[in-house]
């Protein structure tokens, strides 16, 4: 089964979005497309190529240019989301799911570290295998917050999968599982040693 793509774009004004190229790829949007746009309960805006059953209300949404379309105003104010937001996009069969960021990224978009950042913010937003979301949060703060030279957020910048592969990394290290455990050992003394007293 194939995952289901994610990325991220800002709403325009007039409450255009640009669909990314991911996305129009997996849905296979073309001019001329209409979609159907309706809320779901988990606080999301669903564009299907079907009309859903007469009890959800719905609202077309026509591509005019394959690159993006206009959102119904309606819905978006409902969900919080205003022109600059940041929403995310999850291509799945025939439809999308739009959600508002969750993240509020520290830098400019247009700087190596904005762009750094929103990469990060792309990959956890993504589904993941074998690792918690709050694990991939840490990491993603960690690697955020930073420092990094200017060759070293290129190269990260270019690497496919970034936040998984250092989760997977970290996950693997002898080194780090040592100092952890003893970490642990270490405090849990120390906070028997305060009961006692």
């Amino acid at each position: 089964m194939d995952a289901m793509p994610t990325a991220a774009s800002t709403l325009e004004h007039g409450y255009f979005l640009a669909f990314p190229k991911i996305i129009c790829e997996k849905t296979d949007i073309k001019a001329g497309d209409r979609f159907y746009a309706y809320r779901t309960e988990n606080r999301a805006l669903t564009l299907s190529r079907h009309r859903t059953n007469k009890s959800q209300y719905s609202v077309p949404v026509d591509f005019h240019s394959e690159h993006g379309a206009i959102l119904p105003y309606g819905f978006l104010h409902r969900m919080g989301i205003r022109v600059g937001d940041e929403v995310v996009l999850t291509a799945a069969e025939d439809k999308i799911t739009i959600r508002k960021s969750s993240i509020i990224p520290l830098f400019p978009i247009d700087s190596d570290r904005g762009r750094l950042e929103r990469k990060l913010i792309l990959e956890l937003q993504a589904p993941s295998k074998g690792f918690s979301q709050g694990f991939r949060k840490d990491i993603y703060s960690v690697l955020t917050r930073t420092e990094w030279q200017d060759d070293t957020i290129r190269r990260l910048l270019q690497t496919p999968k970034l936040l998984q592969k250092i989760a997977r990394a970290l996950h693997k290290d002898d080194l780090l599982s040592a100092s952890f455990r003893q970490r642990t050992i270490n405090l849990t003394l120390e906070l028997a040693a305060q009961d006692v007293i």
